[in-house]
C-alpha cells in the first residue's frame, strides 16, 4: 500500500467533498506522528554508531528523530543510565560504564578512549512519505492503524458526531494493539541467554 492509496482510502471513508488530497495527506502524517508517540515496533528501531573519540570529549549528540532510548553499549557491555548528580560524582576508570542526558546530548563516563565504538540503540521517528508512490511501515504493515487514526483526526476536525469519532478511535486502538502484540512476539521469538545470578553465593 502506498501513501497515495492510503489518502484515497481515507477520503472514501470520510466521504466529504472538501477533504482534498492535500488535507488527507496532512491527516495521515499527523496520524503517523501521533502513533509513534505511543507505539514501539521493530521498524522504529535505529542504531547510532559513534567511533570518532579523541580521548578528551565524552559527548554523543542525540539524533533529532529520537523518541526513546533502548540501550547504550560498547563491545564490552551495556552502560547504566545515571542521574546527573551520580554522573558528576562518578570516578571510575577504564571502559565506559555510565551515561546521562544533558540537553541534546548524552555524556559518557569514563571518557571513551580512541578506537572505542559506542552504540546508541533507540526508537526513532520513521521517514515520512511525501510522494503518492512512497511506501513506509505505516502505509504497509501499519496501514489500518494509520487509516483509522487519520480518520479519527479528520472526523474530529470536521466536528462529526462523537460516536463516529469514537468508532474510528476504537478501530485504531484495535489495530494498534495487534501491531504491538506482533512486535512483542517477534522480540521474544529467539532464544534468550540469561546469566546466572552473581554475588549471591553458591548457585
Amino acid at each position: 500500500m502506498s501513501f497515495g492509496r492510503l489518502k484515497t482510502r481515507l477520503r472514501a471513508l470520510i466521504n466529504r467533498k472538501d477533504l482534498t488530497d492535500e488535507l488527507a495527506g496532512d491527516f495521515v502524517l499527523d496520524a503517523i506522528s501521533a502513533i509513534e508517540r505511543v507505539l514501539r515496533i521493530g521498524p522504529m528501531e535505529i542504531l547510532l554508531v559513534k567511533s570518532d573519540w579523541d580521548g578528551a570529549r565524552n559527548a554523543v549528540s542525540l539524533p533529532p528523530n529520537l523518541l526513546e532510548t533502548i540501550t547504550v553499549f560498547t563491545e564490552k557491555g551495556e552502560l547504566d543510565f545515571a542521574d546527573l548528580d551520580s554522573f558528576l560524582k562518578y570516578e571510575g576508570t577504564g571502559k565506559p560504564a555510565i551515561y546521562t542526558r544533558v540537553a541534546d546530548r548524552y555524556l559518557v563516563k569514563p571518557t571513551p578512549s580512541p578506537g572505542t565504538v559506542l552504540y546508541v540503540h533507540y526508537y526513532g521517528e520513521t521517514l515520512r512519505p511525501t510522494l503518492d508512490d512512497d511506501k513506509t511501515v505505516w502505509t504497509e504493515a501499519g496501514f489500518l492503524a494509520t487509516l483509522y487514526k487519520a480518520a479519527q483526526l479528520a472526523a474530529d476536525f470536521y466536528q462529526m458526531e462523537a460516536d463516529v469519532v469514537g468508532g474510528y478511535q476504537s478501530r485504531y486502538e484495535e489495530h494498534a494493539v495487534a501491531l504491538e502484540q506482533q512486535a512483542l512476539s517477534e522480540a521474544w521469538s529467539a532464544r534468550i541467554t540469561i546469566p546466572a545470578p552473581t554475588n549471591v553465593g553458591e548457585y
